[in-house]
């Protein structure tokens, strides 16, 4: 589908298909926005949609696609009231798809358990050669993290990339390790002026539940700096798809 191989974050870099996926993020908030109404990418058809729950909300939160040689999906970002607090909600519980995988946001697995049942049974119509592409921004590249582990773990698919945009930190350092040697190929794009990966922050004191809790990033970062007149602009698509036009 996409020239060239996919193979330390320069490495598996692929401009266009960095940029196709920045296409793909854009989609999940037309989907949002029309109540799940968009154009189907030319060379795709549409294998599933599917809803997510936001504490007590079920909203549209993305799509799979499938090509001759590919599967794509895309997971969508912050939107609503309730997604806001579940985004909030920093408190860590163990991660179940994968034994002995560390803690990781309890606002974000909670809308990745919500979904993640319909769409495994999904995959279950697809041909496991095919390659696995994932991807999200901002919270949905929260999730796109949360699936890519699942995933490579739990499906029979050759390979599974996951690219994402502006993704806040998931879990902790266990988490880390475990999807660093399971999900090799993985980049996370990153405007240093976007406040969202800086969250949540790397160590949180929870006087309530009298504990520490730490956060860590999954590999493998690709950074840049566009500074724009607004923290949303900052995170906006848009700057991403600038600055992933900027590497070589």
């Amino acid at each position: 589908m996409f020239g060239g191989e996919i193979v330390n974050a320069s490495r598996y870099f692929h401009k266009e298909l960095a940029l196709f996926l920045i296409d793909l993020c854009r989609l999940t908030y037309v989907q949002y926005k029309t109540n799940g109404q968009f154009q189907i990418p030319k060379g795709f058809q549409l294998i599933k949609q599917f809803k997510a729950r936001s504490l007590h909300s079920r909203e549209w939160f993305g799509f799979i696609l499938e090509s001759p040689d590919s599967v794509l999906i895309a997971f969508r970002g912050t939107q609503s009231d309730p997604d806001w607090v579940s985004d909030a909600q920093v408190f860590q519980r163990p991660y179940p798809y994968v034994p002995n995988s560390g803690l990781v946001h309890d606002g974000f697995l909670s809308i990745y358990d919500s979904c993640r049942d319909e769409i495994m049974k999904a995959y279950e119509t697809i041909p496991s050669y095919k390659k696995l592409y994932i991807t999200g921004h901002s919270l949905g590249g929260a999730l796109a993290t949360l699936h890519a582990l699942d995933a490579t773990v739990n499906t029979e698919f050759t390979q599974v990339v996951m690219y994402n945009y502006g993704s806040p930190r998931v879990g902790d350092t266990s988490f880390k390790r475990v999807f660093r040697s399971n999900v090799p190929i993985s980049i996370r794009f990153v405007n240093f002026y976007d406040l969202v990966p800086k969250l949540p922050t790397p160590i949180i004191k929870s006087f309530l539940l009298k504990k520490t809790i730490y956060y860590n990033h999954v590999p493998t970062p690709m950074k840049f700096a566009i500074q724009n007149e607004s923290v949303r602009e900052n995170h906006s698509l848009d700057t991403y798809e600038e600055g992933v036009r900027t590497f070589p």
